[in-house]
């Protein structure tokens, strides 16, 4: 799944799907970083508040090769952000904070 480093179950794929639609509202594609705590289960989902960077997606060619290598330099800070999730009844919601 573009935005994650590392292969993670299904539950979970679904939680980071609800953080792409999210970026995608903005034009944008969520790069993760780490999980960060606040973690939920579902029945069907899982998750956790994620940090890592919103990227626009005219600049997604230029960051994606550097996030994949794990170096990315300052010049990149303005896009790093924190994926925070909240409940409302049964439903998972996910905003952008910072």
């Amino acid at each position: 799944m573009v935005g994650l480093r590392t292969q993670e179950n299904e539950k979970f794929n679904r939680f980071f799907a609800l953080i792409q639609a999210e970026a995608e509202k903005k034009d944008s594609v969520f790069f993760a970083d780490a999980g960060d705590g606040n973690e939920f289960a579902t029945s069907t989902m899982e998750g956790e508040d994620m940090m890592g960077w919103l990227v626009p997606k005219e600049k997604v060619e230029e960051f994606e090769p550097l996030w994949e290598k794990d170096s990315i330099d300052d010049s990149w800070s303005d896009f790093f952000t924190w994926a925070v999730w909240t409940k409302d009844g049964e439903a998972i919601h996910v905003h952008f904070e910072g």
